[in-house]
């Protein structure tokens, strides 16, 4: 026991000693001196980055649509009058499309071939498109729909005026009154000569889906007057026509004669129209007649054909009719 001690004692001694010896020095960091003073801008002008043109991005259009023909099918008691006027098309361009269809032998079933607009004119400001028309009235125009959810509307025009007109047109426009839009479609007349006097309907429809509830308006577009000297129209005479009206009042069938008034003149077309109208003297109907053999010295033509009824039943049934030399 007495020797432990002093050995115990010795370990210690050495331990304390060897903390107290010391380590090797580690090197301080000494930090750089820091500039002093005020910072200088730069004199010059900034450099800009100017991007190259062969980088820059180009639009490439899109091309644009072209319009694409369509099919109508001949329906019972349609002509090609009022499905040019379906379509927004003038009769000539409706025959032209279908240059072997006999406009007074129209098959039910038939497939008719509806052109593409062409050409659509770019307003300008300092070329109005259309002249400046000659004063008419314009009755209220009144509309009836139709069985597909369009609707069929009509308006008559009267020639106040001591000559002739031609090329009559309007808009028709119908303000919707639950959206508050507006709809516009233009009016064309069966025939082109509306003489002095005269009275001469217009018609446009408007496809599906129109409006319930609206307001209707309408604006005379052309009405040219016809120079006296002008001879583009031959005297037409009527010796006898007889409409018979059907029992319920939804058609009217119209047969009869022309001859030119002339006896020395012929012509290479005659046109005629019906125009149907009710009890209160509004359109309720309008079906063209056209012959496209000539006719010449005192030989008549015979005609018959039927008008129907959009809307209000037939009430009594006016014959017009012109030719061209």
């Amino acid at each position: 026991m007495k020797i432990v001690l002093p050995l115990l004692a010795l370990t210690v001694l050495v331990i304390a000693l060897s903390a107290c010896t010391p380590s090797e020095s580690i090197g301080t960091l000494t930090p750089l001196p820091t500039r002093t003073g005020d910072l200088k801008p730069y004199a010059g002008p900034a450099a800009t980055i100017t991007p190259s043109p062969t980088n820059a991005a180009t639009v490439t259009p899109l091309p644009s649509a072209t319009p694409t023909p369509r099919t109508h099918v001949v329906r019972a008691k349609e002509d090609l009058w009022g499905i040019a006027l379906r379509y927004g098309l003038s009769l000539e361009d409706l025959l032209t499309a279908n240059p072997t269809v006999d406009p007074r032998f129209l098959s039910i079933g038939a497939n008719l071939m509806i052109p593409a607009p062409l050409y659509t004119p770019t307003p300008d400001a300092a070329n109005p498109p259309l002249p400046t028309p000659v004063g008419l009235d314009l009755a209220s125009p009144v509309c009836y729909p139709s069985r597909e959810g369009g609707l069929w509307c009509f308006t008559t025009a009267v020639n106040a005026q001591e000559f002739s007109i031609e090329a009559l047109s309007a808009a028709i426009r119908l303000y919707a009154q639950d959206t508050g839009e507006i709809l516009s479609q233009t009016a064309y007349a069966p025939l082109n000569l509306v003489p002095p006097g005269g009275v001469m309907a217009l018609s446009a429809y408007f496809p599906a889906p129109a409006p319930v509830v609206f307001d209707v308006t309408a604006e005379l577009l052309t009405a040219l007057p016809v120079p006296p000297a002008a001879g583009r129209f031959l005297a037409v005479q009527q010796p006898g026509t007889d409409i018979q009206i059907s029992p319920d009042g939804l058609s009217a069938i119209a047969r009869g004669t022309f001859r030119l008034s002339n006896a020395q003149a012929s012509a290479s077309r005659i046109q005629a129209a019906a125009i149907a109208y009710d009890s209160q003297g509004r359109v309720t109907g309008i079906r063209r007649w056209e012959s496209l053999e000539p006719l010449s010295g005192s030989a008549p033509v015979d005609f018959q054909f039927t008008v129907y009824a959009a809307g209000a039943v037939i009430d009594r049934v006016v014959m017009l009719v012109e030719a061209y030399p």
